[in-house]
């Protein structure tokens, strides 16, 4: 069994996720304010009978419970430990990834003792080039067909380089995939004309203006879209619908992954690293295979757009926003209705579909470049909104987005 970190050997790090550090802090003013403040009568200076009063009932209602926890943790690693010196040849199962079915009991393996005797110690085994996720074909499809968001924290995955960086690398993989596909079906669904589809806006109006929008947004926005597609099936492309269905379940599994990992359950060595990387590739792969509807739905960025007097038509400059590769492809088109400069378009079958206002391309101070970001939150009662960078995550101030996305269908 795993040791957490600890502060104090009481409190588990970082202090602000532990309910009993916070059940300490609430004794200590709570109480300190309380007695402080009364007005009854004191048998002694009233500094003093604040101070006894605070280390007694904080040490009995929050370092004590701390205390026992600590007592019954310390009991389960003394059961583990019993348990692995009784059984020094079977090696145990490791538990299954959050979200996926757990076996009835405990499940061991009896390893034959070698021919040879075994070393004194075993290093771990070291990643080389034959790493699977560096050599995965849907991985590397991937960086090279889908929408540059997906493939360039794909890249960045299958260049890290230990195993801790390889399973941060997949979570921000499956986030930017959740991501992707959430504002490409609510691009879609924001269209003049189409009363339906408003459940999947209004959920990410809501999560905008209040909280803002993380990877549990995007994975509820993509339920959502499910049960729209269910209810209305000629809102979206029926390969849309069917590959969102196939990959929405493997992408809560990844939230989940990503929660246990906020929540304070991080691996702490290469070794547990490199297994959950393990447990997690499978449904990244799967919700990669179902994602191949991104690739007939490609992003385009506009550079430009000028009207042709002769032809009575626009002429467009895009730049092609598919692939790993930072620098876009331009293409050029022709087309009969104008496009704004700077924003990006789905090229979709019924024609150009704006992304605005869930992705921008916006000029960064901090990069002192322009980079593609998507909305995160928007303050209530201001115009402006906080964008992020897919790249590195900066926070950027947006003037007049805001608006736009409170004009998004509220929650019904």
């Amino acid at each position: 069994m795993r040791r957490r970190n600890t502060v104090l050997r009481l409190y588990d790090a970082p202090l602000y996720r532990d309910w009993a550090a916070w059940t300490t802090a609430f004794m200590v003013v709570m109480t300190a304010f309380a007695i402080g403040t009364s007005d009854e009568p004191r048998g002694m200076p009233a500094w003093l009978d604040t101070l006894l009063a605070t280390i007694t009932l904080t040490a009995l209602f929050g370092v004590l419970p701390a205390w026992i926890r600590l007592w019954i943790r310390r009991r389960r690693w003394r059961t583990h430990g019993a348990l692995t010196n009784a059984h020094p040849n079977r090696t145990f199962a490791p538990l299954p990834v959050q979200g996926t079915q757990a076996p009835a009991e405990p499940v061991a393996k009896d390893v034959r003792a070698p021919s040879h005797p075994a070393p004194a110690s075993v290093s771990p085994p070291r990643r080389d080039n034959s790493d699977p996720v560096n050599t995965s074909r849907v991985l590397t499809r991937a960086r090279q067909t889908l929408p540059h968001p997906v493939a360039r924290s794909v890249r960045a995955l299958q260049q890290a380089d230990t195993p801790k960086d390889q399973y941060e690398a997949m979570l921000d993989a499956a986030e930017n995939l959740a991501l992707t596909v959430c504002v490409t079906a609510a691009a879609l669904l924001h269209q003049p004309g189409r009363d339906a589809g408003s459940g999947v806006l209004s959920e990410l109006r809501n999560a905008y203006v209040g909280r803002g929008a993380m990877f549990g947004t995007w994975t509820v926005g993509l339920h959502r879209v499910c049960d729209e597609a269910t209810e209305h099936p000629q809102l979206l492309p029926a390969p849309f619908s069917s590959g969102v269905a196939d990959m929405v379940d493997d992408l809560s599994a990844l939230k989940a992954e990503r929660n246990r990992t906020a929540h304070g359950d991080k691996p702490l060595s290469q070794p547990e690293s490199a297994l959950r990387v393990a447990e997690c590739k499978e449904f990244l792969e799967h919700a990669l295979r179902a994602a191949q509807f991104l690739e007939e739905i490609p992003w385009l960025c506009i550079a430009s757009c000028d009207y042709r007097q002769r032809t009575r038509n626009f002429h467009v400059v895009a730049r092609n926003a598919t692939g790993d590769h930072p620098v876009f492809e331009r293409q050029t088109y022709e087309w009969n209705e104008p496009v704004a400069g700077d924003a990006f378009y789905l090229l979709a079958p019924e024609g150009r579909v704006p992304l605005s206002p869930f992705v921008t391309y916006t000029f960064c101070p901090q990069c002192r470049q322009t980079e593609t970001c998507y909305a995160s939150r928007v303050p209530k009662r201001e115009s402006h909104a906080t964008v992020k960078s897919f790249s590195r995550g900066h926070e950027i101030t947006v003037p007049e987005l805001g608006d736009e996305i409170r004009g998004l269908p509220s929650r019904r």
